[in-house]
């Protein structure tokens, strides 16, 4: 129990080191100079579907976003039961992103935020797609993952953007499915 305990604090705690980490040069496939967008604090658009590429100090990886789509499961044990559950669809994969702290590369839910059409957050809801979870992965592996988000409105858009510590790096406007 101790170390389960442990494990789940020190998984937390390289959420939060991930997400504090800066990005040194970004690109995508769709040729933009990374370089110069961080002079500019340029947001990159994401294309559904198609890899986003970057780079940072510890090595690359590739970002997709497949989509988002409605579900009708709700969990149960959460006291809050939002108008609508939607997944987020992604994966990713690992070019050459080395390990640190004894941990492979991930993207978890603290690598996006999620903004309604009436500009509001959306927050997290605990809901797994037992077929697309998140997971560690070594140099050469991918992962395709899903997150749940819990929405207060009827909202048939969401905009997703992709975060590095506290700077958006890339964001794409997507319908509900």
């Amino acid at each position: 129990m101790l170390m389960k305990k442990i494990r789940i604090i020190i998984v937390i705690g390289m959420i939060i080191l991930m997400s504090l980490t800066g990005c040194s040069r970004e690109n995508n496939s769709n040729g933009q100079n990374g370089l110069a967008a961080l002079a500019e604090n340029k947001v990159f658009d994401l294309v559904v579907n198609e890899p986003f590429l970057v780079t940072t100090t510890n090595g690359d990886y590739n970002l997709t976003i497949n989509g988002l789509r409605k579900t009708s499961e709700r969990n149960q044990n959460e006291s809050a039961q939002p108008m609508n559950v939607v997944f987020l669809d992604y994966s990713y994969d690992n070019i050459s992103y080395k390990t640190r702290f004894n941990m492979d590369f991930f993207l978890a839910p603290g690598d996006f935020k999620v903004v309604d059409e009436e500009g509001n957050i959306v927050s997290t809801y605990n809901l797994k797609d037992p077929n697309r979870m998140i997971k560690e992965t070594p140099i050469g592996d991918s992962c395709s993952a899903s997150i749940a988000y819990a929405l207060k409105t009827n909202s048939d858009r969401l905009t997703v953007i992709f975060v590095r510590g506290k700077r958006n790096i890339a964001q794409i406007s997507l319908p509900i499915k």
